[in-house]
């Protein structure tokens, strides 16, 4: 073999090592993903929860946004009957440089219940209408420092009792005006991912691969 064809056998070889630590630190960077677990506590009796997310796409540069995978927000604000949580996943965890700053996510409820007597059933002619109704939203303030980052949470319950003609009563109405909301990181499980020796043997193999069909050929 000539110094030109040593030349050319070892660039190739380079290349692959090359490509195998550019897997590697690939993998590396990966290694750093996890599930991160928060729980949270709204004030004035708004309710607690928990929720959880893949920070695996976050660069930590400027505003960033990752959905929610998994997460629940036990409230009062509902009204139908047995109901007493929302279901977060989707909702949107927002990250100013990397650091989280609370989520943004809205939910609502609804339930109508009638009583309708008619004239000749005992008792009748009776109407009576139950309209329940409810409504929240989480949203945060401030972005440029983690001291003056607030979330919070605003919205109501409540129920209208009616007849045909009008509205008689309202019952247990609730309303959050701008309830502040405490986050509290509490799990931070990495995800699995693959050695970056697994690469870095595949692509050493490869290399080798090169080298016996290099000599297989000059050997013709």
């Amino acid at each position: 073999m000539n110094l030109k064809q040593k030349q050319r056998v070892g660039s190739a070889i380079a290349s692959t090592i090359l490509s195998c630590a550019a897997l590697s630190l690939a993998v590396v960077d990966k290694a750093q993903a996890a599930v991160l677990t928060y729980n949270f506590q709204v004030g004035d009796g708004g309710g607690n929860g928990f929720f959880k997310l893949n920070n695996s796409s976050l660069t930590g540069i400027g505003d960033e946004e990752v959905a929610v995978s998994e997460g629940k927000f036990n409230t009062i604000l509902t009204v139908s009957s047995g109901k007493n949580n929302y279901d977060l996943v989707g909702a949107i965890a927002l990250f100013y440089q990397g650091k989280f700053r609370g989520l943004q996510a809205s939910g609502s409820d609804s339930q109508i219940t009638e009583i309708d007597i008619p004239p000749e059933v005992e008792g009748g002619p009776y109407y009576i209408k139950y309209d329940g109704r409810a409504f929240w939203s989480m949203a945060t303030n401030g972005r440029s420092s983690p001291d003056i980052w607030k979330s919070y949470l605003s919205g109501y319950r409540e129920v209208l009792i009616s007849d045909r003609n009008r509205v008689l009563a309202i019952d247990g109405r609730r309303i959050f005006n701008d309830s502040e909301i405490a986050y509290t990181l509490v799990d931070t499980a990495a995800e699995p991912v693959p050695e970056p020796i697994t690469f870095a043997g595949t692509a050493l193999a490869l290399g080798g691969l090169s080298w016996l069909k290099y000599k297989k050929k000059t050997a013709v």
